[in-house]
């Protein structure tokens, strides 16, 4: 059988990890739903970033889509440090739910406490 390498801290809601497959990227574990947790990604990877840094100079490839704030479905069990898993990096960053690049959950929250 062969030998698995387990990530030593729990996959919580709340929790931040960053991708180890595609440096730069940082996910938010938001919530946990069966064997997959519901992620949004904070930042992104530094490929991608590059790319739509070269677009706005106007000399990249149109394809590119900034992923900050995209929701996605992991595997609990690629939160690992292995070359295509994740490192944890902290578990207090449930402040940062409400904060998701392009879905205006801040905004919506300051205009709420302003009127």
């Amino acid at each position: 059988m062969p030998k698995r390498i387990h990530s030593l801290y729990a996959v919580t809601p709340g929790s931040i990890w960053v991708d180890l497959h595609r440096p730069g990227r940082i996910v938010l574990v938001e919530a946990l739903v069966g064997r997959h947790a519901v992620c949004a990604t904070l930042t992104n990877s530094q490929e991608v970033q590059r790319l739509l840094n070269l677009h706005a100079d106007g000399t990249a490839y149109w394809g590119t889509r900034d992923m900050r704030g995209a929701i996605s479905r992991i595997r609990v069990d690629r939160f690992r440090p292995t070359s295509d898993g994740f490192a944890f990096v902290t578990a207090t960053g449930a402040h940062l739910s409400g904060l998701r690049v392009g879905h205006g959950a801040s905004s919506s929250a300051a205009g709420k406490g302003a009127a």
